[in-house]
């Protein structure tokens, strides 16, 4: 470390000329020379903390929403077209992207509602018939769907006009991406236990509840089953649900034209302008509405999470319970999908026990599951946190809660808050729960305090593992060493003071004294002599 050479020259050059000026005492440049001095002992830098690194998020969790819809696990919504075809679907996923579908699903499908309508009978037959002539001039004519759709406009370039060339474009036009609550018109008429669907949206036939067979466990559940218009392709269809529940439309799909019929009676208006952007050699404006379409989601989300709304699993916990969505759950943790789609208890029930766990700590793992963002509440026991997640195999969570323990500790301790208690309980938690970013925190902190931790807990560090102990003995700072060197330096300091006290207090003394007998004799006929050049001189 370069530490203390120049000392060591300097004092063996003292000690040079000192013994020098022994032998030429004569010489005056060898009269203020000092003893070599005591050197003090050198103290290692402290070692700066360890910085807590959060990992990427786990890279999958962008493509686990588009297997879902592929393979669709713990599915409640079965979409039919075309009276035959059945798509397998999620209520959260479609009613946190698109406001029509979250209309749909928080319709009232009691008997009240339709008793109330059994009235009207013969007006829902007729409106019935009208929608399968509708239908069925719809199939004789191939692309008049696309005029169906009165705000999806379809324009020419005039330039290209001349030359027999045509090419299609899109008007863009924005979303709303607000979450209204259940409103449909006093007009609807019911059907048995659902309700029809025809003077309320031109993308829906009939919504209905019944019992239907799970696509993978063969059991049968309630399900909501919703026939859609005969003019949706299944094709093109898919590729709106992809985007319902990814984000995202691939720019090669060939039918960009009945997506964007769909879109426009699902009123999903943002498909329709990325539709637009691609027809438009634009499809780099793209990336902006993903964006924004999952920041839209994120925040509906929450919302859904807040009301419960839509859930279909709870978990009971310590201190109460709590409604979660198993879709969600399952597309961004492994150890929720295989709970709820493997062979155990939980996947076959609604309510599923997680025993030492609190509200708290449960909401926030599942906000970070559902957005990928940690929030904190005042409530929130990090410790608990970094358990439950570990216990969930959930890696990038138990760092992000590393890094917000860590800032609350330090935050603490610049405000002048004892911190050594926590560090000592938070050690081994950490160490036992995979936090081992945390627990090589705690270990620097006790290490660079090591002194005033010992005074103040002597039992607790006498408890710590072997292990904890030894790293302890061998990384504490200041170390051993320095501090046996620095109390001979300071026992040697102490005493050389007291030499040099001493030896100032004897020096003045001999010169006062050297002074009065080699002075004094002398001193008289010189006065006498300046007595009498005076006298002579004023004579």
């Amino acid at each position: 470390a370069q530490f203390g050479i120049k000392d060591v020259f300097d004092n063996a050059i003292r000690a040079a000329l000192i013994s020098r000026r022994h032998l030429q005492f004569w010489k005056s440049h060898l009269r203020n020379v000092q003893r070599p001095l005591l050197q003090a002992p050198f103290l290692p830098p402290r070692p700066p903390p360890p910085i807590i690194i959060v990992p990427d998020p786990p890279s999958n969790n962008e493509e686990r929403p588009a297997h879902l819809l592929e393979d669709p696990l713990c599915a409640d919504v079965i979409l039919v077209l075309q009276e035959k075809i059945k798509i397998y679907a999620h209520k959260i996923y479609l009613s946190t992207s698109s406001s029509k579908f979250y209309d749909l699903f928080l319709m009232d499908l009691s008997e009240e509602d339709q008793q109330s309508t059994a009235g009207h009978g013969f007006g829902v037959a007729v409106t019935a018939a009208a929608e399968r002539m509708l239908h069925q001039e719809e199939r004789h004519h191939g692309r008049d769907f696309l005029l169906r759709a009165a705000s999806f406009d379809i324009c020419e370039s005039t330039e290209e006009a001349g030359s027999g060339q045509r090419k299609p474009c899109l008007r863009a036009s924005t979303s709303d991406g607000i979450l209204r609550g259940n409103r449909y018109e006093n007009g609807e008429r019911g059907l048995r236990r659902g309700r029809d669907l025809s003077s309320w949206s031109r993308a829906f036939t009939s919504i209905q509840e019944e019992m239907a067979e799970d696509p993978l466990t063969y059991k049968s559940k309630l399900m909501v089953v919703v026939k859609m218009d005969a003019s949706i392709q299944p094709g093109p269809f898919r590729a709106v649900l992809k985007y319902l529940y990814t984000g995202e439309l691939d720019e090669n799909e060939r039918d960009l034209m009945h997506i964007a019929h769909i879109a426009e009676l699902l009123e999903v208006f943002d498909l329709r302008m990325m539709v637009a952007n691609i027809l438009n050699n634009e499809a780099f404006m793209n990336q902006e509405i993903t964006k924004a379409f999952h920041v839209r989601r994120t925040n509906r989300v929450k919302e859904c999470l807040a009301k419960g709304t839509f859930s279909d699993v709870t978990f009971v916990l310590d201190d109460g319970a709590i409604s979660a969505h198993k879709p969600l759950l399952i597309s961004s943790c492994d150890w929720m999908a295989a709970m709820f789609g493997g062979p155990f208890v939980e996947s076959s029930t609604n309510e599923v026990a997680l025993p030492y766990t609190s509200k708290s700590c449960m909401r926030a793992v599942l906000e970070y599951l559902y957005t990928g963002q940690f929030s904190s509440s005042p409530d929130l026991d990090d410790m608990k946190l970094i358990i439950l997640a570990n216990r969930l195999c959930l890696p990038h969570l138990v760092a992000l809660t590393e890094q917000y323990t860590v800032t609350g500790l330090m935050e603490a301790a610049q405000m002048m808050v004892d911190i050594d208690g926590d560090v000592l309980v938070f050690l081994e938690l950490a160490q036992f729960h995979c936090a081992y970013q945390l627990a090589d925190w705690c270990l620097h902190h006790i290490c660079t305090n090591y002194n005033n931790v010992c005074r103040k807990f002597p039992r607790d560090m006498k408890a710590m593992s072997g292990e904890n102990q030894e790293y302890f003995e061998k990384h504490r700072w200041p170390p051993v060493w320095y501090l046996k060197e620095e109390d001979h330096y300071q026992r040697a300091k102490k005493e050389r003071e007291k030499e040099d006290y001493l030896h100032l207090k004897r020096q003045p003394k001999r010169r006062w004294l050297f002074w009065n007998a080699s002075s004094s004799p002398s001193s008289s006929p010189s006065s006498s002599a300046a007595t009498a050049s005076s006298s002579s001189s004023s004579s």
